[in-house]
């Protein structure tokens, strides 16, 4: 007498999350540009977008890279 066979299957689902950061308190546009390259080749395809900006006027103004990368990950549901 042979006894059924049994499989099991993984249940999973794949989620992607979007993280918005910032990296602040840059002294100038130069450094600015320069850590944004920096993002894009650290990051490669997860890197979804960027913005710099300014905060403060004149000589004392300095620099925001807010920039967004999305990360995607598996889950085991059961």
């Amino acid at each position: 007498m042979n006894a059924p066979e049994q499989f099991t299957f993984t249940l999973a689902r794949v989620v992607s999350v979007d993280n918005r950061r910032r990296l602040v308190l840059l002294p100038d546009r130069m450094t600015a540009e320069n850590e944004l390259a920096k993002i894009k080749r650290q990051h490669g395809p997860a890197f979804v977008s960027a913005k710099i900006s300014k905060n403060g006027t004149g000589p004392t103004g300095t620099y925001t890279v807010a920039y967004t990368v999305r990360e995607t990950r598996t889950e085991e549901l059961f």
